[in-house]
């Protein structure tokens, strides 16, 4: 099954609240998952007005079109058609946005060494780690000399965090219904990611794995 029908109507319950409330659905992410405004501050140190940026999983464009008015273009790309149909609504007033469908599997719609920014929050959690271990490869690949990626990942430090995932797991019906969720989260350490990036060359800015920031070093 390809990954667009497994993730079919994703958004849907959100939509559908939002009609109900007579809102955008982007309220809703921001009150539910966390306010896109502060996420991109992740961001924005690292753009200019040239910068050419590609977000990897937009969405309907939570941390978008924050990130938008301070970049040269951007580049929100999704595997989900009901995405990139509301993302391009939501910034319909940023004539620097492109959207582009992708297969969730890598990024090869893109040339080598285009973008000097890529990131993406609140997805590669959700990957199983081979699929992260594919995506760092291409991430390298579509970054200039001195490009940054910057990714979300689920900490796991102490115990708040395995608090957090019991009660997840308690919240949707547990364990056992838990384990056969595709939304379920996944978890890497900083020690496996700094093998990925000492692997591909690249350089650890921030090794919070929940803004975790690199740099592809120059040839």
């Amino acid at each position: 099954m390809e990954k667009e029908e497994q993730w079919k109507d994703y958004y849907a319950p959100y939509f559908s609240q939002a009609h109900q409330k007579s809102v955008n659905a982007l309220e809703l992410l921001d009150e539910q998952w966390f306010d896109g405004r502060k996420t991109a501050t992740c961001v924005l140190p690292y753009l200019s007005e040239n910068s050419v940026v590609l977000e990897i999983a937009c969405g309907i464009g939570r941390v978008s079109r924050f990130v938008a008015p301070h970049c040269a273009c951007l580049c929100c790309t999704d595997i989900l058609e009901e995405a990139l149909q509301e993302v391009t609504k939501n910034l319909k007033d940023h004539n620097n946005v492109c959207f582009q469908k992708t297969n969730g599997y890598d990024l090869s719609g893109f040339g080598p060494a285009y973008f000097d920014c890529v990131y993406s929050f609140t997805t590669f959690f959700h990957f199983d780690f081979e699929l992260v271990v594919n995506y760092f490869s291409e991430i390298k690949r579509v970054l200039k000399a001195e490009g940054i990626g910057i990714i979300e990942f689920k900490r796991w430090l102490g115990q708040e965090d395995v608090l957090q995932l019991l009660d997840k797991i308690q919240d949707e019906g547990g364990v056992r219904k838990y384990e056969r969720e595709l939304d379920k989260w996944r978890y890497v350490s900083k020690e496996m990611l700094r093998v990925l990036c000492d692997f591909h060359d690249l350089e650890v800015i921030d090794d919070d794995v929940t803004k975790y920031t690199f740099r592809k070093r120059s040839a």
